[in-house]
């Protein structure tokens, strides 16, 4: 191969390696920078409701107060979107319910966990573990369109559903294809060859 040619491509295969290096190490600080928690309130922007009610009539509660239905009417929900937040990322995060205590609660309350691309449902007793952060799983979520509904579409007349709190905490990067990385020893082999054309050059 002509000397320049050899130099040239030494040069772009060194400037790719550095390159895909860098992206690493980015990524890497990225996920560690967004370990983080976002709690949604009923009170904040990134929730929304339909026929719930604000309430502090039971104790317990996060923040200034919670919402409950009026458990005799149907297509009440409440939903929690932490996608607003300046720390959410696509990844897998741990999702908590957190609701108050109460002999009127519902014990079979529905809850639909979005990840953007696919959805999970599940069914909550309210009657039970009232006032505490409450584990519904671990799930990977999407960039954006990520949300957790709760609604009385399960509800037996009589009782009601109870929108309070919920918590994201991160736990990992999604799963992803392998990236294209340099096999080990392909740096140290390019800098080799960069260092023998030097010699060869000085020649």
């Amino acid at each position: 191969m002509p000397y320049f040619n050899l130099v040239g491509k030494i040069k772009m295969d060194l400037s790719s390696i550095f390159t895909r290096l860098a992206a690493g190490a980015l990524l890497t600080a990225s996920v560690v920078a967004n370990a983080a928690v976002i709690t949604v309130d009923n009170t904040d922007a990134g929730f929304s409701s339909s026929g719930l009610n604000l309430s502090t009539y039971e104790p317990g509660y996060f923040g200034d107060n919670y919402m409950a239905d009026t458990r005799d009417s149907a297509g009440d929900f409440g939903l929690w979107d932490p996608t607003g937040s300046s720390d959410w990322v696509a990844g897998i995060w741990k999702v908590e319910m957190m609701w108050t205590s109460g002999p009127t609660r519902a014990d079979n309350a529905a809850v639909t966990i979005d990840s953007g691309s696919t959805t999970s449902d599940l069914v909550i007793n309210q009657l039970l573990n009232g006032t505490v952060w409450n584990d519904l799983g671990e799930y990977s979520f999407d960039l954006s369109g990520a949300s957790v509904m709760i609604d009385d579409s399960n509800s037996t007349s009589g009782q009601n559903i109870i929108a309070d709190a919920v918590r994201f905490t991160f736990v990992s990067a999604n799963p992803s294809a392998p990236t294209d990385v340099p096999a080990p020893g392909t740096l140290l082999v390019l800098l080799g060859a960069a260092a023998a054309v030097f010699r060869l050059r000085r020649q």
